[in-house]
């Protein structure tokens, strides 16, 4: 299947601040297959990446994006339940507050505290998001990438994430890695953290 590349796409409506202009290509991206194709054509063209998830916290300039925007739109959620915990696998594109909603109407504790914090999952790892003195890094077990550099899936442990305030080995080597996925480990019927 060929690569359906965009061209001189608005992102304003992509955004939370609805603002900017427009990327000279876009190619939205709903499996791995086409993530790495899209990072290949970028590549073959020397153009520079952006990849775009919920657009929360992002201001583009109205002369827009002047190479490709991969638009994150990877979808899923995996549960593993046993007694002592609950295992997600969370795909990049996912709603983040939606997750945290889900997770505490299910009763598993431990993303309670991070409600209202906009944008997709697989940004949460990137910013180390956090609120009410809690940090996401305390419930990630792993996060899924594909690593530009090394051309391959790597399953990142948290002590590889170099989790810090508001920040992450991700965050500190953006063309490094794209997020594909993020394992979270929370508690059954666990009282919330407030």
């Amino acid at each position: 299947m060929a690569l359906d590349v965009l061209h001189d796409v608005p992102l304003a409506p992509r955004t939370s601040l609805e603002l900017g202009g427009p990327a000279q290509h876009l190619v939205e991206v709903d499996d791995e297959a086409t993530l790495i194709e899209a990072l290949g054509w970028a590549e073959a063209r020397q153009l520079p990446v952006l990849v775009l998830g919920g657009g929360s916290n992002l201001v583009i300039g109205d002369e827009g994006w002047p190479g490709l925007v991969a638009y994150i739109g990877l979808r899923g959620l995996q549960t593993t339940k046993c007694p002592e915990e609950v295992r997600l696998l969370v795909a990049a594109g996912e709603p983040w507050d939606e997750l945290v909603a889900h997770t505490v109407a299910e009763g598993w504790a431990g993303l309670e505290c991070l409600a209202g914090i906009p944008g997709s999952t697989g940004a949460t790892p990137i910013q180390n998001v956090g609120a009410y003195g809690r940090d996401v890094a305390e419930v990630i077990s792993a996060v899924h990438v594909w690593d530009r550099k090394r051309g391959q899936r790597r399953v990142v442990a948290p002590a590889a994430c170099g989790f810090g305030y508001r920040d992450s080995a991700f965050k500190r080597d953006p063309d490094g890695s794209v997020v594909l996925a993020v394992e979270f480990v929370l508690r059954p019927g666990g009282a919330p953290t407030l």
